[in-house]
């Protein structure tokens, strides 16, 4: 799973513990992800970065994504 931390230490929010993707994603500092957290923010616990699951299953590694699904046209 990809944890999508960005060089200049923002991270992705929210990073899906499966993967999937998801439609409104920010960057945020670490310190901005603490603060969702405390702050009971809706899809943090669902993240990847979420300190519950963290501290439960350690890091997750990057690891590349899956290939996104072919499109088909229709009509």
């Amino acid at each position: 799973m990809d944890t999508q931390e960005q060089p200049n230490g923002l991270q992705i929010c929210p990073t899906r513990i499966d993967g999937a993707p998801v439609l409104f994603a920010h960057k945020v500092t670490p310190t901005q992800c603490q603060d969702r957290q405390r702050g009971h923010y809706h899809k943090c616990f669902t993240c990847a970065h979420n300190n519950a699951f963290v501290s439960n299953h350690g890091r997750v590694e990057s690891a590349p994504r899956p290939a996104a699904p072919k499109k088909v046209q229709v009509g």
